[in-house]
């Protein structure tokens, strides 16, 4: 006597997260309670030139890792599979050509049927463009003919090129995280600069 289950519309479930995997416009990888991968998508493949038959079954933080960030890619991952879930993680890849891959990575847990986690997934977002973008946009600044400083939202100093340093004679290690309007600014103008900055 056997007792059978219809399982069509499971399958055609699983096919379609699997197309949606591989078809989404970020790296989409996995890895098992041991940390060897077992997704890799096609963006992934994309951004690292490893394609998915060189990475599954290898180990992600050893051998696609930089040294200098195995420790704490290993935590995430480790965090994953104690079921923590880690967002915007910013961590390097390296690619099929040695270069270095900016990633920001938003990591979960995987479970099986029963609940229990056995492994991890990662949706990460190349990066890289936009921190070349922001290095330049910093030099741009700080090499600038005019003087140029930011605050933040409390009004301590974030942004203070050189021209503003030789300017005022104080470095940037001088006015980061101080008050712009109460260390910088004289008494009298304290009010109006103040108001501007508000």
């Amino acid at each position: 006597v056997g007792i059978g289950q219809d399982i069509t519309a499971r399958i055609a479930q699983e096919q379609e997260y699997i197309r949606l995997i591989d078809t989404a416009n970020a790296p989409i990888f996995g890895v098992d309670s041991e940390g060897k991968v077992t997704v890799w998508n096609k963006c992934a493949a994309d951004v690292t030139g490893y394609q998915s038959d060189d990475t599954m079954g290898h180990h992600l933080v050893s051998e696609f890792i930089t040294e200098d960030f195995r420790a704490s890619v290993q935590e995430v991952l480790d965090n994953a599979l104690k079921g923590k879930e880690t967002a915007n993680f910013q961590f390097p890849l390296i690619t099929k050509h040695g270069a270095r891959v900016e990633v920001l990575l938003n990591a979960t847990s995987r479970r099986d049927v029963e609940g229990k986690v056995v492994g991890m997934v990662g949706i990460g977002q190349d990066i890289t463009a936009r921190i070349a973008q922001e290095q330049e946009y910093i030099r741009l600044i700080d090499t600038a003919n005019a003087p140029i400083f930011g605050v933040d939202t409390e009004g301590k100093v974030t942004v203070w090129n050189k021209c503003a340093a030789n300017l005022t004679g104080y470095t940037d290690e001088d006015t980061m995280g101080h008050n712009l309007v109460q260390g910088f600014i004289t008494e009298d103008f304290r009010s109006s600069v103040q108001e501007v900055l508000d």
